[in-house]
C-alpha cells in the first residue's frame, strides 16, 4: 500500500470539500480525539495478534489495523455523544443549571447501541454473503470474518483465506511477512480447530 500517496489523496479530498462547502479544515482536527482512535485501534490490533506473529514480520498489516481504528471510533463518537447528551450541553439548562431531562434520557436509552459494538468489536459478529443463484460466493473480507465466527484467532483466520486461494505455506509466510514456520503452526491449529484433514477441506468449512 502507498500510504504516502493514499494521505495526500485524504488532504486533497479535504481541501476540495473544504473549498466547495465554505468550512475551515482546522475545525475537523482534534489532536486528542485523533491520539484516542490511534491508541484505541492499535490496542484492539494487539489484542488480535499471538506471540508467533510478531516473528519475522516486517510490518504493520494495515488492513487489520484500519479495520480496528474504524471500531475504536464507533466507540469514542458513541462517549463523546454520550457525554454530550448527558450533561446537556446542546440544550437550554434548568434554573439550577441541571441538564434538561429529555436529553439524559435520550442519552440513557442510546447505551443499548454502546453495547452492541462493544459486543460486535469482541467477537467480531459479521455474517456478510454474496449469493450467486444457490451458491455463495465469498469475498476475502467475508470469509475472514467467517472463519472468526468458526472460532480461528485473527492471524489464522488470515492464513485461512489465503489457503482458500491455493496459495502454499511459502507463499502465504511472504504475503503476511511471517516465517514458513508460523504458517506451519497456524495450519495445524486450522486443521485442528476446523476438524479437518486437508487444505481443500478449509473452503467448505464456510458453507457449514
Amino acid at each position: 500500500m502507498k500510504i504516502g500517496k493514499r494521505i495526500m489523496a485524504v488532504l486533497l479530498y479535504l481541501a476540495l470539500v473544504s473549498l466547495l462547502l465554505g468550512f475551515r479544515i482546522k475545525e475537523l482536527l482534534d489532536l486528542r480525539q485523533l491520539i484516542l482512535v490511534l491508541a484505541g485501534g492499535s490496542l484492539l490490533y494487539l489484542s488480535g495478534m499471538e506471540k508467533g506473529d510478531f516473528k519475522g514480520r516486517k510490518g504493520i498489516d494495515y488492513g487489520l489495523f484500519a479495520m480496528d481504528a474504524v471500531y475504536a471510533s464507533l466507540m469514542e463518537t458513541f462517549i463523546l455523544l454520550f457525554i454530550m447528551l448527558s450533561g446537556g450541553e446542546t440544550v437550554k439548562q434548568g434554573e439550577n443549571g441541571t441538564p434538561g431531562l429529555l436529553m439524559q434520557n435520550i442519552a440513557k436509552n442510546m447505551r443499548p447501541l454502546f453495547y452492541g459494538i462493544c459486543i460486535w468489536i469482541i467477537f467480531g459478529n459479521g455474517q456478510g454473503r454474496r449469493t450467486k443463484g444457490d451458491e455463495r460466493t465469498w469475498t476475502a473480507q467475508e470469509s475472514y470474518e467467517r472463519f472468526l465466527e468458526l472460532g480461528l484467532t485473527r492471524r489464522e483466520a488470515e492464513v485461512a483465506v489465503h489457503i482458500g486461494k491455493g496459495l502454499s505455506n511459502k507463499e502465504i509466510a511472504m504475503e503476511l511477512s511471517i516465517s514458513e514456520t508460523t504458517v506451519k503452526k497456524h495450519v495445524s491449529n486450522i486443521f485442528e480447530k476446523l476438524g479437518v484433514e486437508k487444505r481443500q477441506e478449509i473452503r467448505e468449512r464456510l458453507t457449514l
